[in-house]
C-alpha cells in the first residue's frame, strides 16, 4: 500500500469524492470535491503532497494555481502547519473555509463549469447563425479577437506544462544536491568533534595552537624557572663551601644552566610578543 494511502483514506471519509490527479516519487496530486454546507454549493480544490509529507506542508490550491490558506478561518491557530499536530483532514477542510469566504455566497467557477459554457456558447453561436446569416459577419469580426484569445490560452499551457517538467526534472537533482549538502555537513560536524576530541587529550596542541596561548606559555615557563632558580638559590645558599665544596659547585653549576635557560625563554617570549604587536 502507498505511503499516501493512509491520508487519502481520511479525505475520502471525510469529504466524499477524492480522485488521485497524479502519481509519482516527487509528489502525489489529489482533487477533492466537498459541498460547503452553510453555502450549499460544491467547490474542488487540488491537494499536492510532497515527497517530504507531513514533514512539510501539503499545498492547496483552486483550478486556476492560487494557493488557499490552510490556517483555521477563524484566527485560533497561530500556523497554518505543525508536522507533529496538524492533520491533513483538518488543513483541507480550513482551506474549504477559506475558499468560502473568499467567494461569500457566490459559486466560485469550476473547470467543469466552464468547459460547460464554452460548449453551449459554441452550441448557441452555431444556432445564431442558422437562424439569422447576418450574424455571420458579426462573428467573422470577432473570430480574430477569440483566436487571439485561443493561441494565448494554448501558450499559456504550454508554458505551464513546460514549467512543470522542468521543476519535475530539477526536482530530483536539487533533492541530491540537498541529500550532498546535508551528508558533507554531517562529515564537517564529525570532523569537528573529532579535532575538539584531539585538543583534549593533546594539552600541548592547546598550549601552542594560538598566538596567544603560546605567549601565555613562554610566560609559564619563564616563571617555573624562576621557581627553580630560586628554589637552587636557597639550596646553595645553605650549603658551606668549605665542607662540601663539590656539592656547592654542582648546584651553582646548576643553577647557571636554569638561570641561562629561563634568560633564553624570556628573551623567545619578548621577541614573540613584540611580534604580535
Amino acid at each position: 500500500m502507498s505511503r499516501m494511502q493512509p491520508y487519502v483514506d481520511e479525505l475520502k471519509s471525510r469529504f466524499g469524492k477524492v480522485t488521485v490527479i497524479h502519481k509519482s516519487s516527487a509528489e502525489t496530486l489529489l482533487q477533492v470535491e466537498h459541498v460547503i454546507p452553510d453555502r450549499g454549493y460544491a467547490a474542488v480544490l487540488c491537494v499536492t503532497l510532497g515527497v517530504h509529507f507531513p514533514r512539510t506542508p501539503p499545498i492547496v490550491t483552486y483550478f486556476d494555481g492560487r494557493k488557499i490558506s490552510l490556517a483555521s478561518p477563524d484566527g485560533s491557530a497561530p500556523d497554518a502547519w505543525d508536522p507533529s499536530k496538524s492533520k491533513l483532514v483538518d488543513a483541507v477542510g480550513n482551506a474549504f473555509a477559506n475558499l468560502a469566504n473568499l467567494w461569500g455566497s457566490v459559486v466560485p467557477p469550476s473547470m467543469e463549469l466552464l468547459t460547460s459554457q464554452l460548449s453551449s456558447l459554441s452550441d448557441s453561436m452555431l444556432q445564431d447563425i442558422v437562424s439569422n446569416p447576418n450574424c455571420l459577419e458579426s462573428y467573422a469580426y470577432q473570430l480574430p479577437f477569440f483566436k487571439a484569445i485561443r493561441d494565448a490560452s494554448c501558450q499559456t499551457i504550454d508554458d505551464i506544462e513546460r514549467v512543470a517538467n522542468e521543476n519535475l526534472k530539477l526536482q530530483p537533482v536539487v533533492e541530491n544536491l540537498r541529500a550532498e549538502v546535508e551528508g558533507l555537513q554531517r562529515s564537517l560536524e564529525q570532523n569537528v568533534q573529532s579535532m575538539q576530541k584531539m585538543l583534549r587529550a593533546t594539552p600541548l596542541l592547546n598550549s601552542i595552537g594560538t598566538p596567544e596561548s603560546l605567549a601565555k606559555t613562554l610566560a609559564t615557563d619563564v616563571r617555573t624557572l624562576d621557581a627553580q632558580c630560586e628554589e637552587i638559590a636557597k639550596k646553595i645558599l645553605q650549603l658551606d663551601c668549605a665542607t662540601d665544596k663539590l656539592r656547592f659547585d654542582n648546584l651553582l653549576e646548576e643553577y647557571r644552566e636554569k638561570a641561562k635557560e629561563r634568560h633564553f625563554i624570556d628573551l623567545k617570549r619578548r621577541a614573540y610578543c613584540a611580534s604580535l604587536t
